[in-house]
């Protein structure tokens, strides 16, 4: 009796089967292979790398399984020499146009209208030519979804009071010295925690074909609130991606600032992930990447601004870019060849940090204003990367990177004393880190990096300024680190040294810092973490 699940196909379309079982299977271990590698370079954070191989393994399980069940209910119709009956394998000839075209019968799973294969129920349409362009092949398919995640822990001790978040589960720089009325230091005081807010949640989810590109969305989140008491579920990631066959990907949602460089991020066990020294900032953003050959990809964004915001008058906020209209925009080249990437990107941004301003000489009087903070960042990166050993290079020469938990910000070059109106002047900055590895069971590693405030493009009219860290003169960093990684367990011990000179900016000098005062913090840092 035949199962309702029976699929009919030809001996042909079996032995096909047979052998793309094999190369899926195949393939499947090469992109296992992948995501052990890429995760050597991710302990802290989930990177693009980790998230492309991932789905792309989930296609394959289901390619694998969708072709084993399909080769289970397979009943083969061997093709017949028998002209006076037409079945699965047969091979008919039609009129069209004039001209006499050869079909060959096959089964529901193997028409292929380009090749001249037919599902034999549509035999009648070949006496009707039309019928037969209209014929619809496209196939329904179900969203799949994937759950994952890691569950993290960070137990640490500071030497020192730092300019920190979440109750210093992501520190930047030590804070400077403060003298009490004996001369002592407050800000010279250890600090001991441990969290376990930095545990996500996600989800991958496989969609339909759309526009002829495959589909996916990821969606992430963590326990992150603004402090240990205030723990709550957040958003952090959230987009769609679209890939075409022609090279073409698009994401369109929350993710990744392009400056982040997910190939070029520092392994490191603190979740600052080399703030303030490398870019930390997921923006909503629609980015283009195109592979302009089989090794360089071209990635354009236009981005906006969610949780990492812009510095002003107001404060810290998403208002001064939206006001601005134009979005933060990226542009970036990255090849790839055998154990190397590199890459190069211009970044520009503009905001508008009022809309009017109140006259100085009479100040009864305000007046509509639209000047604007220009800035313009470059960035250069490499990595190498040959089995067990990885380094990694990045250096950006930046303006304004203040929204990118990184130094930066913006002063005011001149005042109209009639209408108040400001115009202002970017500060520029240099920042550089390199990153070594080796290992993968047992891995050390070393992190240095180091920052310097070079000033701002023009000279100052006003001592006030607007962004993060404006005031340190430079900053620098070591963090050896070991990692130990059983599977999908990882335990990180790290030591993160980090120096900063804090002083003063002198409006004379183009906003310098000057009378800096260097103060250091030890981080000892252990990580555990158990991916799912």
């Amino acid at each position: 009796m035949k199962k309702n699940n029976d699929i009919i196909i030809s001996q042909d379309m079996y032995l096909e089967l047979k052998e793309k079982l094999l190369k899926l299977k195949k393939t499947k271990k090469e992109f296992v292979k992948n995501l052990e590698q890429a995760r050597l370079s991710d302990v802290s954070e989930d990177t693009d790398a980790i998230n492309a191989v991932t789905s792309e393994i989930q296609n394959i399980d289901e390619e694998i399984s969708e072709t084993k069940e399909m080769i289970s209910n397979a009943k083969i119709i061997k093709k017949t020499s028998c002209k006076s009956k037409i079945q699965i394998g047969s091979e008919v000839k039609a009129r069209a146009n004039g001209k006499v075209v050869t079909y060959t019968i096959v089964s529901n799973v193997e028409a292929d209208h380009m090749k001249n294969k037919i599902y034999f129920l549509i035999l009648i349409p070949l006496f009707f030519p039309s019928f037969l362009l209209a014929q619809d092949t496209t196939t329904v398919q179900k969203p799949h979804v994937h759950f994952g995640g890691f569950f993290r822990f960070d137990y640490w001790l500071d030497t020192r009071q730092n300019v920190d978040a979440l109750d210093g589960l992501l520190t930047l720089y030590p804070k400077p010295p403060l003298l009490d009325a004996n001369g002592e230091d407050i800000n010279a005081a250890p600090n001991l925690n441990g969290l376990a807010m930095g545990t996500r949640l996600n989800a991958s989810v496989k969609m339909p074909k759309i526009f002829n590109a495959k589909s996916s969305v990821f969606v992430e989140a963590d326990f992150t609130g603004t402090n240990n008491t205030q723990v709550h579920l957040r958003f952090r990631h959230g987009f769609s991606r679209f890939t075409w066959e022609s090279g073409t990907e698009l994401d369109v949602g929350l993710t990744w600032h392009p400056m982040f460089v997910a190939e070029v991020f520092p392994h490191v066990a603190a979740l600052n992930t080399g703030s303030p020294f490398q870019s930390f900032n997921r923006s909503p953003q629609i980015t283009l990447k195109q592979n302009i050959s089989p090794s360089i990809r071209l990635i354009l964004s236009a981005l906006t601004q969610s949780d990492y915001k812009g510095f002003g008058p107001d404060g810290y906020s998403t208002t001064y870019l939206r006001n601005g209209i134009v979005p933060n925009l990226h542009a970036q080249l990255q090849a790839k060849h055998e154990s190397i990437t590199a890459g190069f990107a211009l970044d520009f941004k503009s905001l508008r940090p009022k809309l009017y301003t109140t006259s100085i000489t009479d100040p009864g009087n305000i007046y509509k204003t639209k000047e604007r903070i220009n800035s313009l960042s470059g960035m250069l990166y490499a990595k190498y990367q040959n089995h067990l050993f990885t380094a990694k290079v990045k250096g950006i020469w930046g303006q304004n990177l203040g929204d990118h938990l990184m130094f930066g910000g913006y002063a005011i070059s001149s005042i109209d004393s009639l209408t108040g109106r400001e115009h202002y002047t970017p500060l520029n900055h240099l920042f550089l880190h390199a990153n070594i590895t080796y290992g993968q069971k047992f891995m050390p590693g070393i992190y240095v990096a180091y920052a310097k405030n070079m000033g701002a493009t023009q000279e100052l009219s006003s001592n006030t300024l607007y962004g993060r860290g404006y005031d340190v003169d430079y900053a620098y960093r070591i963090a050896p680190n070991f990692t130990y990684r059983n599977k999908s367990f990882s335990i990180i011990a790290e030591l993160e040294y980090t120096v900063a000179a804090i002083g003063t900016n002198d409006i004379n000098a183009k906003g310098k810092v000057i009378n800096a005062e260097s103060a250091s913090n030890a981080r000892v840092l252990l990580m555990v973490q158990y991916d799912f």
